[in-house]
């Protein structure tokens, strides 16, 4: 039982793989901003039913949870304005970076371990990011400065959310976090839609059927990756070292669905990257 986390995270990486592709998809019925608040709304309305004892939960860490989503909900903002831009596989591999954010918080943080197979682990990762960055090609004619930048900044969030839930999940059940998470990300889009004045398509959402998807997606992948977090054997940068393997969906994903090039250099990149997965968690 105490490996079960590990199996957790990986269900969790795989679902998370397959949502950077159908955000790109769900991008060319709608605005990012319509897009982030009905598949926050949606997934609020998955997790009612299993909310009754969010209500319980002390007020400093409701505070703590609206902290939590308000973090996801920047680097949410921040990942769209990359993807508009970058290839889907490239995003992907881009994505990794998180990597080196979360293990330096939590072994400076959290004061988690920092042992030679996860030293050799993040070298290979960092490694396969490299080279797919050092690749040419023309799905980078769109790359600039502000959307590289967009890219790291949301990973480094996403490092710190991380961070947040292994914190959280110490205090609090997986049911209460995600039914404030999901709460408050909703309530900071509708206010985000409110504040720009944008006009909301019902006509696309509702034909926008990548939306409700991402939502279910989300809402089962989330529950596993919080139950992974309440496990005292699970740590935070081993956890990240296996959430890469969703590079391989995104990967394949631009290669079958948005018929990208370069997949073949991407994919030994990502085998680098696996290779440096397998090194972390198992040795």
């Amino acid at each position: 039982m105490d490996r079960l986390w590990i199996l957790f995270v990986l269900i969790y990486s795989l679902m998370k793989g397959t949502r950077d592709g159908m955000k790109k998809a769900a991008l060319k019925k709608s605005s990012s901003n319509e897009i982030l608040f009905f598949y926050t709304l949606i997934g609020l309305i998955l997790v009612l039913p299993f909310s009754k004892s969010a209500f319980t939960l002390a007020p400093i860490y409701i505070f703590y949870a609206f902290l939590k989503s308000a973090v996801v909900c920047t680097a949410w903002i921040f990942s769209f304005i990359a993807l508009k831009k970058m290839s889907v596989s490239l995003y992907g591999i881009m994505d990794l970076s998180r990597m080196i954010f979360s293990t330096i918080l939590g072994v400076f943080v959290l004061g988690e371990s920092f042992t030679l197979p996860k030293a050799v682990g993040m070298l290979l990762v960092i490694t396969g990011l490299l080279l797919v960055n050092l690749k040419k090609n023309t799905e980078s004619k769109g790359m600039t400065l502000t959307v590289l930048a967009a890219a790291l900044l949301c990973c480094f969030l996403n490092a710190v959310s991380g961070t947040m839930d292994k914190v959280l999940m110490g205090h609090m059940e997986s049911s209460q976090l995600q039914f404030w998470f999901m709460f408050f990300m909703t309530a900071i889009y509708g206010v985000v839609l409110i504040i720009r004045k944008e006009k909301i398509s019902l006509k696309s959402i509702k034909t926008n059927y990548w939306v409700p998807i991402m939502s279910l997606s989300l809402i089962v992948g989330d529950r596993l990756l919080f139950e992974a977090n309440a496990n005292p054997a699970s740590q935070i940068t081993l956890m990240t070292v296996i959430k890469q393997s969703s590079v391989i969906i995104t990967v394949l994903t631009g290669w079958l669905v948005f018929k990208e090039k370069h997949i073949f250099y991407k994919l030994m990149c990502t085998a680098i990257i696996l290779i440096g997965i397998f090194i972390a968690v198992f040795l």
